[in-house]
């Protein structure tokens, strides 16, 4: 075997290691003179395809906040403020159809009847209006407090 090899075995097991995962949320994104945006700051499932999304918003929301309010550790906790919870719906979303991508059995026989169905329904929901529809404002001014 070459060292690749030899060295994947002499790895332990670090966890669970399943095709659908979550990330733990940092309690806060910020200090008085550091923030940090997208994956760093808040990692959905890479099956939820949201990844870019919310980087882009995150991009634009401190963009703005930077813009608006001098103090740049006030404007990271506005940032903050704004985004997380967009944010953690979103990757509370995603946890909940990531529980359904993993089954055996007689749920995965229910899940591939009934999905379909229920993804048309869903399709035309607020739920996916609030998520695929979301806009930004740059003209809006922010605040230094919501």
């Amino acid at each position: 075997a070459g060292p690749a090899t030899r060295l994947i075995d002499a790895t332990p097991t670090i966890g669970n290691a399943s095709a659908v995962h979550s990330i733990p949320h940092l309690p806060t994104w910020h200090t008085d003179r550091m923030v940090v945006i997208g994956d760093a700051a808040h990692a959905p499932s890479p099956s939820s395809g949201q990844g870019a999304s919310l980087a882009i918003e995150d991009a634009v929301v401190l963009a703005k906040c930077l813009r608006d309010i001098a103090d740049p550790a006030e404007a990271f906790a506005r940032y903050e403020e704004i985004r997380r919870p967009r944010v953690e719906r979103i990757i509370s979303n995603a946890a909940k159809v990531n529980s359904n991508k993993t089954v055996d059995g007689f749920a995965r026989v229910m899940r591939d009847l009934f999905l379909p169905m229920i993804l048309k329904v869903v399709a035309k929901s607020s739920h996916m209006e609030k998520t695929y529809g979301h806009r930004i404002d740059w003209e809006e001014v922010v605040s230094p407090t919501g």
